[in-house]
Order: structure tokens, then C-alpha cells, then sequence
């Protein structure tokens, strides 16, 4: 979820039509809170403490590859458990909140319906890859130059659409505190320190186990690693340099915004330090995002005086359901499959769901060109 938001309140400052005030304004840990210090904590920031517990699960039991994915490693239960209880019924919470909603408001910007298609995407490619290339190491299994192709993408679309929720709480953040001074350094913190987490990542011998492509030979890897460290480092020593320029004169003081962006990049660098294989590292960062989702949800459906579906029971129940329906076959039937066409079909088809739900997310927040939506969050916070 990334959220664009175009109007605001600010104490001292003339708010302009991004909602920044064009005066900084005083930040502090008494202020500058999305919903609420509490709520805040527990949410959109203390949720990263479900990741960590998440991510010393996988650090205590045997690594997870491509060899050894069955109903016995205990990490496939672990996926099944995350898939079906967190990021099923986050993605439910997509739906709940347009589809199934009873305004037709809460639907502007849903795509055309031709937008299921993509739901097919990742079987018809496995199809074509079992069809025309030979098989080679894959994520799970074997599969062809195609089908890992296409598993790389979804990697990296996966990964795009974690870091922009986590950029739309930032402005969130940005809005309530009028938005002045940080901005724009605030935004490349977040990008430059989330998108070397992953690209180092990729530079590693984890992942060439995955089987996946990479832009460079292995030989190239050690050089690499070292000019994307020096590169990093000198991006955030710049970026440093710029902030505390920008202090002398402000008012601003390190706030919730600014602990919140440290929580992300931290946690997304240890995730990939720590961890070496695609699929585990995938639901420990997507846990943060699940919890924090299902939040900003919910302050939606707050805005619009109703729980979400009408009942909270009824919400969960589907939501689980769902979540069982989505990630059965994508976890357990591909551990149970006995061919890799069968396998590749089931991991294209669960990457489908996602793709849809990644589709359906871009189009919905888009407070600019539908302020209601803001106006709603306003209401529930």
C-alpha cells in the first residue's frame, strides 16, 4: 500500500497541496504520531518484533533449499502457518475493503475485470518453460530459464510493493507532522537503505542456491559486493550530511517518523545478513507489512463507521479461509507434487494471487486523486 496524500493540518506553518508545511515544524516523541503513540507502537512500528520472532524460528531450525522442501522440514509448516493466518488474510483485507464493501466509493480505482487474467500468468509460463527450455536449479525443484525468469520478477515485485507501503506510512508520518525539512531525504533513506539489503543479497552464494538469475558471474561477486558497500556507504554519509545541514535553523527534533525508518532499513538489512534462502526470507519481511496493513485497513473501515464485511467474525473467518485456499496448494501442493510441471504451475498460480492483490493495492490509496480516502483515514485515526 502506498499512500499519496495532498492535504494537511500544521501547527505554524502555510500547508501547501502535498500537505507540507512550508515552515518546519516541531517534531517530537509528543507528536508527529500516525493514530496514536500506543497504537503506533504496537502497529505500524512494535509489528517489526513478529518479524524478529519470525526471523530466530528460521535461524533455530534446518535451512530450507530446493533439495530438501517436504511436509517434513518443519520451515514448509512455518510458511503454511505465516501464509494462511497472516498474508492470506491481509490480502482478504484488499477485498473486504473494495470488493465486498458496501459503498461504492470504497471501490473507485479497482481494475477492469480482465485484471483475473493475470491469475493465469504463472501457469501459462510454466507451461511454455516445461514446453521449450531445459530444466536447471530452481527456487523449488527444477524448472527452465523462463520460469526462473519469471520468478525472479515476482521477487522483485514482491519486494517493490513492501518497500512502497512502508514509503506510504512514511508520508503518512509526513503528513501529520506537517511534512516540512526531511522529506525528500527521508525518502531516499528508505529506498537507498531497502534496495541494498536486497541487491547485496543477490551478490551472495545463497543466491545462486536459488537458481535464480543474476546480473553478474559468480567471479564478478566479491568486487561487486565491495562497490555496492562503498557505494551504500557513501550514499548514507551523504545523505547524513545533507540532514544535519538542513538542522541548523529547524526545530526538529529525531521523532517517531525517523525511528520508524530505521526500524524498516535495520530490519530488512539483518533479514537479509542473517538468512539465505528466498522463501523464509520473504515471509519475515512480509509479517511487518501483514500487521501493519491489516491496521491501516481497519482505521479505513473505522472512517466509514462499520467493521470490515459487517463482522469481525465473518472478516477473520474468510480470511482464513482464503488464506487456506491460497496457500495450501502454494506451499503443500508443491510439496506434494511429483512432477516440476505440476510444481511450477501451483507456484505460478500462487504467484498470480499475489500479483492481483499488488495490481488491486496500487490503484485504491490513491488519496490525490481521491481525497475521500484520506478524508476516511482522517475519521478513523
Amino acid at each position: 500500500m502506498r499512500i499519496r496524500v495532498f492535504n494537511a493540518r500544521s501547527k505554524g506553518g502555510v500547508v501547501n497541496e502535498r500537505g507540507l508545511s512550508s515552515t518546519a515544524s516541531i517534531v517530537s516523541w509528543r507528536s508527529g504520531w500516525i493514530i496514536s503513540k500506543t497504537q503506533d507502537l504496537l502497529w505500524l512500528q512494535g509489528s517489526v518484533l513478529i518479524g524478529l520472532l519470525l526471523l530466530a524460528v528460521f535461524l533455530s531450525i534446518p535451512s530450507l533449499n530446493s533439495t530438501n522442501y517436504s511436509f517434513a522440514h518443519p520451515a514448509v509448516l512455518v510458511l503454511l502457518l505465516w501464509g494462511v493466518l497472516l498474508d492470506g488474510t491481509h490480502v482478504w483485507a484488499t477485498y473486504a475493503r473494495t470488493y465486498f464493501a458496501a459503498d461504492e466509493q470504497s471501490k473507485a480505482g479497482l481494475p477492469k475485470s480482465r485484471a483475473w487474467l493475470i491469475l493465469v500468468l504463472g501457469p501459462v509460463i510454466a507451461m511454455a518453460d516445461y514446453s521449450f527450455f531445459d530444466p536447471g536449479p530452481s527456487i523449488i525443484g527444477e524448472a527452465g530459464a523462463l520460469f526462473r525468469y519469471f520468478l525472479a520478477g515476482a521477487y522483485i515485485w514482491a519486494y517493490y510493493h513492501l518497500i512502497r507501503q512502508h514509503y506510504g506510512v512514511m508520508v503518512l508520518y509526513n503528513r501529520k507532522t506537517g511534512g516540512a525539512v526531511h522529506g525528500n531525504l527521508d525518502k531516499w533513506f528508505l529506498w537507498i537503505g531497502s534496495i541494498y539489503a536486497f541487491a547485496r543479497f543477490t551478490l551472495t552464494d545463497s543466491y545462486i542456491a536459488s537458481g535464480l538469475p543474476h546480473l553478474f558471474p559468480a567471479n564478478w561477486f566479491d568486487s561487486a559486493r565491495l562497490l555496492l558497500d562503498v557505494a551504500f556507504a557513501t550514499s548514507m554519509l551523504v545523505l547524513l550530511v545533507h540532514w544535519i545541514r538542513r538542522q541548523w535553523g529547524q526545530r526538529v527534533q529525531f521523532g517517531p517518523k525517523h525511528m520508524f525508518l530505521l526500524i524498516v532499513v535495520g530490519f530488512h538489512l539483518l533479514v537479509f545478513g542473517l538468512l539465505d534462502n528466498l522463501l523464509a526470507i520473504t515471509a519475515t519481511l512480509t509479517i511487518f507489512h501483514n500487521l501493519q496493513y491489516h491496521r491501516i485497513v481497519w482505521q479505513y473501515e473505522k472512517g466509514k463507521g462499520r467493521r470490515p464485511m459487517g463482522s469481525i467474525n465473518l472478516y477473520i473467518g474468510l480470511g482464513l479461509f482464503f488464506g487456506l485456499l491460497w496457500y495450501g496448494p502454494r506451499i503443500m501442493g508443491v510439496a506434494a507434487a511429483q512432477t516440476d510441471l505440476i510444481r511450477n504451475m501451483l507456484l505460478g498460480l500462487g504467484w498470480g494471487i499475489a500479483f492481483h492483490h499488488y495490481v488491486v493495492d496500487s490503484r485504491i490509496w490513491k488519496v490525490r486523486k481521491r481525497p475521500e480516502v484520506g478524508q476516511t483515514l482522517d475519521r478513523g485515526a
